[in-house]
């Protein structure tokens, strides 16, 4: 059975996701601290704070005593106020074991908010998404899940401008970290991948496409992007979520909850043999979405089911059969559900 957040946590986390929508840009450094300093007899009001590479930077606010100088000093002290207090709710949060991502993934992700990627055609997929919608739902996992992949999806088309001299992964490199192109197996091929040297975290382009996993362009982005099979029934109809971080709050598009379920039982089939564990674990996620989903919002999974592509409807039959003997705590509700899937194939 689901385990809920309280109603107290998810209305703090109703309360941090509010707030966090109002953002038009995520800072990407430390809530910062004045200094001041004298040169040649005249004191100068400075700001400092880290960044993510963990340098510190120092912007000069004019000369102290100055009203220009005040006006400054205090949107900066606005600015930080709020940054700690957000990051104080996300810590009670992170302690009550909502879903949260690692840092660098978080700045990553901050970084393509800041761009305008999310609003512009991109949705977050994957493990980080599987978080935020379990977030959204006031779901509470036993332990937290652990990814370092970012998955970026689109229809096919994100239609954000970037300059002509950018690309998408210059944007990632705004960051702070350094990211570069993960060469393909096949070296006539571009790269859809993005990896930081050293670390493990990758960043995935992903458009919809057939089993044939071909590369498309995305000229848009100045970057390729995999064509993956039953993708376009996911990314469709995304709507706002949000990602916590150690101190962020980054708003996304997210893919429906329900679509999201029904798209993990379809990709457990898809699945090599020599990746079992990773099908189980598409199937187990689906379990949970599932479960959570006919105790809150059970006409979500019908639509999500009425949608589904016809030749779909096999391959979700075949695994909500296995997903019923692999999480045998499922609710009689979501058993029953999963039951149904098995018989109208």
């Amino acid at each position: 059975m689901t385990s809920f957040h309280n109603d107290a946590l998810q209305t703090l986390y109703s309360s941090v996701t509010e707030r966090a929508s109002t953002q038009s840009h995520i800072p990407l450094h430390s809530p910062g601290s004045a200094a001041q300093k004298t040169v040649d007899g005249k004191t100068y009001t400075y700001w400092r704070v880290y960044l993510a590479s963990g340098k510190h930077k120092e912007t000069s606010l004019g000369r102290a005593g100055e009203p220009a100088t005040a006006a400054a000093l205090e949107a900066r002290l606005l600015e930080s106020t709020e940054m700690r207090v957000l990051a104080t709710d996300v810590q009670v949060l992170r302690k009550a074991s909502f879903a949260a991502a690692d840092n660098s993934s978080t700045l990553t992700l901050a970084t393509l908010f800041n761009a305008a990627i999310f609003s512009h055609g991109g949705v977050l997929v994957g493990s980080h998404a599987f978080g935020a919608l379990l977030n959204g739902l006031g779901v509470r996992l036993p332990a937290n899940y652990r990814t370092e992949d970012i998955d970026i999806g689109s229809t096919g088309t994100i239609s954000v401008a970037i300059p002509e001299n950018r690309s998408f992964l210059d944007i990632l490199r705004d960051s702070g970290i350094p990211f570069i192109e993960v060469p393909e197996l096949d070296t006539r091929k571009p790269s859809t991948s993005f990896k930081v040297r050293g670390q493990p975290l990758k960043v995935d382009l992903l458009v919809p496409g057939t089993e044939a996993y071909e590369t498309k362009a995305l000229p848009q982005l100045r970057a390729h992007a995999t064509g993956l099979p039953y993708f376009r029934y996911l990314v469709s109809n995304p709507a706002r979520g949000f990602i916590l971080g150690k101190e962020h709050v980054v708003p996304v598009m997210l893919p429906d909850p329900a679509r999201f379920a029904l798209h993990k039982l379809v990709v457990s089939t898809l699945r090599d043999p020599s990746h079992a564990l990773k099908a189980d674990k598409d199937r187990r996620q689906a379990a949970v979405l599932i479960d959570a989903l006919t105790e809150k919002f059970p006409d979500w999974l019908t639509t999500a089911a009425n949608d589904l592509e016809k030749r779909a409807r096999p391959r979700v039959a075949r695994a909500a059969a296995q997903t019923l003997n692999l999480a045998p705590g499922l609710s009689e509700r979501a058993q029953d559900f999963l039951a149904d899937l098995g018989t109208h194939a």
